[in-house]
């Protein structure tokens, strides 16, 4: 059984999702969301991040991550707070590296186009999302990370 792990960031935390089976029948298996402290300048939050990540994928061990980059077209892209989620972004990608791990990146409609679905927004909008109550899962950024996570799944 592989499992993929998911992730979306943000500027000081990132959600996470480990889900396998197929694109047709998706297993979630555990997720969350790490914050790091608030009283952590930048460098100790990417530290904390490096830290968390590393212990999920020990605990995982995943044969893939998936990381979600914003949509080339969001707004704020040259404010500081997308600056700070692209540097723990880039946290996630080296620690999944250092793993040599397959680490697979883009915005939200690649990971549409991995999962052969024609409208990521509306799947995540909707009620379930294959075999997933959506219902379970308020966090739309958890959500995200699932939807990542399992566009790396196999087909069935």
């Amino acid at each position: 059984m592989q499992f993929m792990l998911g992730v979306r960031a943000e500027p000081s935390s990132f959600h996470w999702a480990v889900v396998t089976g197929s694109q047709e029948h998706l297993v979630l298996h555990a997720s969350g969301s790490e914050n790091a402290p608030g009283s952590y300048d930048e460098a100790e939050s990417l530290a904390w991040i490096r830290v968390r990540i590393m212990y999920i994928l020990d605990t995982y061990n995943p044969a893939g991550v998936a990381v979600r980059y914003p949509e080339p077209t969001a707004q704020g892209a040259g404010k500081n707070s997308a600056k700070a989620r692209c540097r723990v972004e880039g946290v996630l990608m080296e620690a999944a590296s250092s793993r040599n791990l397959r680490v697979i990146t883009g915005a939200l409609n690649t990971f549409g186009k991995l999962a052969r679905r024609e409208s990521p927004k509306q799947d995540l909008s909707s009620g379930q999302f294959r075999d997933l109550d959506w219902s379970r899962y308020k966090d739309p950024k958890i959500r995200e990370a699932i939807y990542v996570g399992a566009s790396l799944l196999p087909q069935s």
